[in-house]
């Protein structure tokens, strides 16, 4: 995850390491083509600029498992000339068959170790005879404390027994892969998330039975969506993607992943930390218990300060220009190519610094509350659900229109108040509310003065006449409708 990243990154930095990223593709069935330059993609987008990977060659390539096969397979076969591993030719119909049987007796399943003492002859014979089997690590059943930087002194104990290391496929399983490579790129600290707490155990007796310095493992407090249960990958906002298409800065999605467990000295919820202040300030040893609860109000505040904070050519222009990139291709077109410029971006962001606090993430300007900077409001519906008077309406967008003609600037809430004086039932609250539905498409929003001085009495005036002939169609429309009704009755 985003998260491990940060924290191994930090790490990284902090005490002068290498941060090196290692493609795990030994589960063939679930291998999806494109992951590696997704993952450094998207490592590069929020700052955590790799060291070695398998785009950047470096001390301990290859950085791809399968590439990495050969390594495996000779650990392997030490493993099974030292006795500590066996291979194992029991079919997949005869697990199933050993693991309905343990269901239905209402134990656990768990290997029943057939084929750990088969002769070297007896293999020999069933290789030849085309079986391919699995090998298979020499592990009991036990319990078993460990030292972690964050949970302390952990105690588990486990029923499995003699867990696979190398597939019929001739790839190792994730744990074997995981310690071998870890020794031989020289791992001192493994970090990654307490669903990993369990495996530990595992990992540990492998590196036993090698004989290898084992690393120092910290294990990170899991991703909930409600403080409870761990976040599903069903849900799209458990994947990067859905944070950069939405367009949060990146300092806005690192600062919110730190939130919980932090491992900040003298750590301040309500700063935006830069990457080199979480370095200095970073220690694993403060890295705390807690659940980390995915509240996305809190990456929304995180956004705004982000969005304060953010260098328009550096920062924001590349994320705005990533956001028109992925509209459907007919609203691209629907826009004005004058407005597609950087100056009038960088209008848009000067606009939103000085008159917006809700603003936080980039796509808000695409697809969100201040697409209207972009797009005029193509609908009548809002005014026409919120009002019940569309003639009265009609009257006063008119009279609103007359003033946006011989001076846009006329439209101010001083100027709406003396109109509210003359309409029955329309208050200066009401009128404004129309003169943003009619401009911007919302009910609230920045200050009509600021609205005007932004657009300019010409867009003013183009807004205000596009919603009064949609009003006029709409009303005309229902005019029609209720004539015939009157006919027909």
């Amino acid at each position: 995850s985003l998260r491990t990243a940060l924290f191994n990154y930090l790490f990284a930095k902090k005490y002068g390491g290498s941060f090196l990223l290692r493609i795990e593709d030994t589960d063939r069935d679930r291998l999806v083509e494109g992951t590696q330059n997704e993952f450094e993609n998207a490592l590069s987008y929020f700052g955590l600029n790799l060291d070695e990977c398998p785009s950047i060659d470096g001390n301990f390539g290859p950085y791809v498992q399968s590439e990495r096969c050969e390594i495996y397979k000779n650990e392997v076969e030490r493993l099974i000339e030292e006795d500590k591993a066996y291979k194992c030719f029991c079919s997949v119909e005869r697990l199933d068959i050993l693991r309905r049987k343990a269901l239905n007796e209402k134990k656990i399943p768990r290997y029943d170790r057939h084929c750990r003492n088969l002769s070297k002859e007896e293999i020999a014979a069933r290789e030849k005879n085309g079986e391919i089997p699995v090998v298979r690590f020499k592990y009991d059943a036990g319990e078993m404390s460990f030292k972690d930087t964050v949970f302390g002194v952990y105690s588990t104990s486990w029923d499995e027994v003699d867990f696979i290391i190398l597939k019929r496929d001739g790839f190792p399983t994730y744990h074997f892969a995981n310690v071998v490579d870890d020794h031989y790129m020289q791992i001192s600290d493994v970090i990654r998330g307490s669903e990993w707490l369990l495996s530990t155990p595992k990992h540990l007796k492998l590196y036993e039975a090698f004989n290898w310095k084992e690393p120092r493992f910290t294990h990170l407090p899991l991703i909930t969506e409600d403080g409870k249960n761990k976040l599903s990958k069903r849900k799209s906002h458990a994947f990067v993607s859905y944070y950069t298409n939405l367009g949060y800065l990146p300092l806005a999605v690192l600062n919110f992943l730190l939130r919980n467990g932090s491992g900040i000295k003298e750590y301040n919820l309500h700063k935006l930390y830069s990457i080199d202040e979480m370095i200095t300030n970073f220690d694993q040893n403060l890295i705390g218990r807690s659940t980390f609860m995915l509240d996305l109000k809190e990456l929304d505040r995180y956004g705004r300060m982000a969005f304060q904070a953010s260098d328009f050519e550096k920062d924001l222009l590349p994320c705005i220009k990533k956001q028109f990139s992925l509209l459907p291709e007919a609203t691209k077109t629907s826009i004005n190519p004058q407005l597609l410029t950087s100056s009038y971006f960088n209008k848009v962001i000067s606009f939103l610094h000085l008159n917006e606090e809700k603003f936080c993430k980039m796509s808000d300007i695409t697809t969100g509350d201040f697409k209207f900077f972009f797009m005029t409001p193509n609908s009548s519906e809002k005014i026409v659900k919120y009002f019940q008077d569309i003639k009265k309406v009609l009257k006063i967008l008119n009279k609103l229109l007359e003033y946006s003609k011989l001076d846009s600037n006329k439209i101010n809430f001083e100027q709406i108040k003396l109109l509210a004086k003359e309409e029955e039932d329309f208050s200066a609250g009401k009128i404004t509310t129309l003169f943003r539905l009619a401009i911007i498409d919302n009910i609230s929003g920045p200050p009509i003065h600021e609205l005007v001085k932004f657009f300019g009495t010409k867009e003013i005036s183009s807004r205000l006449e596009k919603m009064v002939f949609k009003l006029e169609g709409y009303l005309n429309n229902y005019d029609d409708v209720k004539k015939k009704k009157c006919e027909a009755a």
